[in-house]
């Protein structure tokens, strides 16, 4: 079974933490040199993935848009903004998506599919959210962590590929989790991939496929630059979650790629 490649396309400073000071941070772009290389790795592997662009970035470098698609990965809307979807209005989601898949689209010179929001963030209130997305064209999200933590996450959302509403036309593609000692345990990306040795990401990933099902991964641009500045954070939990594990987290990477064959979500479900 193939597994699935998710890249969020954002800066790394693009963070939804409470203790994180915007007014502060010198906003250097690093984006598009660790993006280039997440492509270069890919290109000497020979695998694909889908990468959600955030809006914002694609409007200041849409050569880079091109550069993704031309290699062969599938192009998705990470928003416009990096804002957490549950403090929109549904008007302020609305204005926010649409942006980011205009430009998207201009960007490449066809419709997008899929969606995912900034930091995991829909929960059980957003009610809203899969009709919003269909209006404007979509046919997935994949915006659900079936965890809660203090942040985001739905804990009791269905662990795989799902319909979320029946008179909605959007599925749902959800963030992996296996299970041990009847535990719902994250793996496959962000913190926790940079967290735990990849031995357990290897027992975690053959639990999923055991159950007959894909795993999919995901990483941020800023997860394999060991040199990118630190965010000022007055937290030391978000402080932690942000910088752990970043030095050794591009080595992991590799051994991912050399372990499991990877592919887009749009070719693995074969949305059109």
């Amino acid at each position: 079974m193939n597994h699935i490649l998710t890249i969020d396309v954002e800066e790394w400073y693009h963070g939804n933490y409470n203790s994180l000071d915007s007014n502060r941070l010198q906003k250097v772009s690093r984006v598009e040199s660790n993006t280039e290389e997440i492509l270069e790795i890919l290109e000497n592997i020979g695998a694909r993935g889908t990468f959600f662009i955030l809006g914002e970035v694609a409007e200041k470098k849409p050569s880079l848009v091109k550069k993704i698609s031309q290699h062969g990965h599938e192009i998705a809307s990470h928003g416009y903004q990096h804002n957490l979807v549950y403090k929109y209005t549904q008007s302020e989601f609305k204005e926010d998506v649409m942006k980011s898949k205009s430009i998207l689209e201009d960007c490449i010179g066809r419709q997008i599919l899929g969606y995912r929001s900034p930091s995991w963030s829909v929960k059980k209130d957003t009610t809203w959210f899969y009709d919003t997305l269909e209006s404007l064209g979509f046919r997935y999200s994949s915006s659900v962590f079936p965890i809660s933590n203090y942040l985001y996450g739905i804990k009791d959302a269905p662990r795989f590929f799902y319909k979320p509403k029946e008179q909605c036309s959007i599925y749902e593609v959800p963030c992996s989790t296996s299970l041990f000692l009847n535990k719902r345990i994250p793996f496959s990306g962000g913190f926790y991939f940079r967290l735990l040795p990849f031995f357990f990401i290897n027992y975690f990933t053959n639990q999923v496929f055991l159950e007959n099902n894909p795993v999919l991964f995901y990483l941020h641009p800023r997860e394999i630059d060991p040199f990118q500045p630190r965010l000022s954070l007055t937290s030391s939990f978000e402080s932690f979650v942000h910088h752990y594990g970043i030095t050794n987290c591009r080595n992991k990477f590799f051994k991912l790629l050399n372990q499991y064959k990877l592919t887009s979500i749009q070719d693995f479900y074969s949305f059109r």
